[in-house]
């Protein structure tokens, strides 16, 4: 069997590995890397002729967004999911093609997509193209999946994981056996080591509290998907509590789209979430502490301090461009971020301190507050270490979905340890 790397190596992005054997191919993850020019998979046009399925291990466009563009091209193969994916693929990949500058796949597209998608659950063995295959949770976002292939001593492709319980998900599935390893790289350096879920939320109430208390606007740009659900209800559960005021909190964007799409899937969620729903009264994704706004021009949240959640996470696009641009000259507002900010986005460079920045048409001072709180759906340095010598039977290892960081040292001197760039091809 022969594995290449058409994405996702030496990258955070993009994310497409290839596996072959008796000249059938398969795919894990199909996505599209996102900045200031959106890059897509070097799939070569053989290894897309020869792919009858794609598995898909979660949502995020990084790891789905080339879907319909290989359908556009007049290939159709079969996509493997959870059911969560499925239907948040629908809502992020039809916000895709709305927002892109090239309209290079249509909207009947990305329904046949769906209609050609087979939905799997955790733990359940299936036969495929390349023989039987297993999703397992990897707790990075809601329905989010580790694909294991039941074949050359075992393959285990991670996807992005998390070994941390949260406010709505389980931590990924550990304990797992296989020879080969494909895994996520995101925090690969000795220094990336991420505080706790709780000391997370504590710092990022203490920065909202500080802001309200003297009169400012905080806005909080996030992802869509996973990290806006999270600080969603850390917030609700401090309100709830009392440790927070009461305070107007808007939700903007596509988050809450997506908020439904948790909803409707809460039997994926942790028991903590599930017992909330069914034990009571209370349904935590249908908090009444949340409000949206009820006016285009978002005249009725910007009249007196307060919250405001809103997509895009990397200030790219989306609501937040809109009230970033009015609340920035402000020096009683802040601006939290508390998710990933590639290279070259107007976040990365606000997070550098930079003073001015160009939004579309408009240059932007920024004379708010500026914070960072990390809250991530990844495991950190010492969490994925602590996967990886939790798998059994493993030789070797690919690391992806990173820059090459300290781990490949650690970990050679136990396996084999090997880095890809975009092309690579070995022999399994």
């Amino acid at each position: 069997m022969n594995i290449k790397f058409f994405g996702g190596a030496g990258e955070v992005g993009r994310s497409c590995i290839y596996l072959e054997e008796n000249k059938k191919g398969i795919m894990m993850d199909c996505g599209i890397k996102l900045g200031e020019k959106v890059e897509y998979p070097a799939v070569d046009r053989g290894s897309m002729e020869k792919t009858k399925e794609v598995l898909i291990t979660h949502a995020h466009l990084d790891h789905s967004g080339y879907l319909p563009h290989i359908y556009h091209k007049g290939f159709s193969p079969r996509v493997i999911s959870t059911k969560p994916t499925r239907d948040l693929m629908g809502i992020l990949l039809s916000d895709y093609r709305r927002i892109q500058k090239e309209r290079n796949f249509t909207e009947k597209d990305i329904i046949n997509l769906q209609k050609r998608t087979n939905i799997v659950e955790f733990g359940e063995e299936n036969r495929g193209i390349l023989g039987n295959y297993v999703l397992h949770n990897s707790g990075h976002i809601i329905g989010s999946a580790m694909i294991e292939i039941k074949k050359k001593g075992g393959i285990i492709y991670t996807g992005d994981i998390s070994t941390r319980k949260t406010r709505i998900l389980d931590p990924c599935t550990t304990g797992l056996t296989a020879e080969t390893l494909i895994v996520e790289n995101t925090y690969g350096k000795r220094t990336d080591l991420l505080p706790s879920l709780k000391v997370s939320a504590q710092k990022l109430v203490g920065s909202i509290k500080e802001t309200v208390r003297e009169g400012g606007f905080v806005l909080i740009p996030s992802f869509a998907v996973g990290r806006a659900q999270e600080i969603i209800l850390i917030l609700d559960d401090f309100i709830q509590s009392g440790a927070l005021e009461k305070v107007p909190i808007y939700v903007d964007g596509m988050i809450n789209k997506v908020m439904r799409v948790y909803r409707h899937n809460a039997i994926y969620a942790n028991d903590d979430i599930k017992r909330k729903i069914l034990m009571s009264d209370y349904d935590p994704f249908k908090s009444e502490n949340f409000l949206k706004p009820k006016t285009k021009d978002r005249s009725d949240v910007l009249k007196e301090p307060c919250v405001i959640i809103s997509t895009s996470g990397m200030l790219s696009g989306g609501p937040s461009v809109n009230y970033f641009e009015k609340l920035a000259g402000d020096p009683k507002n802040k601006i939290i971020f508390v998710g990933y900010q590639a290279e070259g986005t107007p976040g990365e460079r606000i997070l550098k301190g930079e003073k001015e920045i160009q939004m579309k048409e408009k240059r932007v001072k920024v004379n708010m507050k500026v914070d960072r709180v990390k809250i991530s759906g990844h495991a950190d340095f010492n969490e994925l270490i602590n996967f990886i010598y939790s798998v059994k039977k493993l030789k070797r290892i690919f690391l992806v979905h990173g820059e090459s960081g300290d781990l490949k040292e650690i970990l050679e001197k136990k396996y084999e340890v090997a880095v890809p760039k975009i092309g690579d091809e070995f022999r399994l």
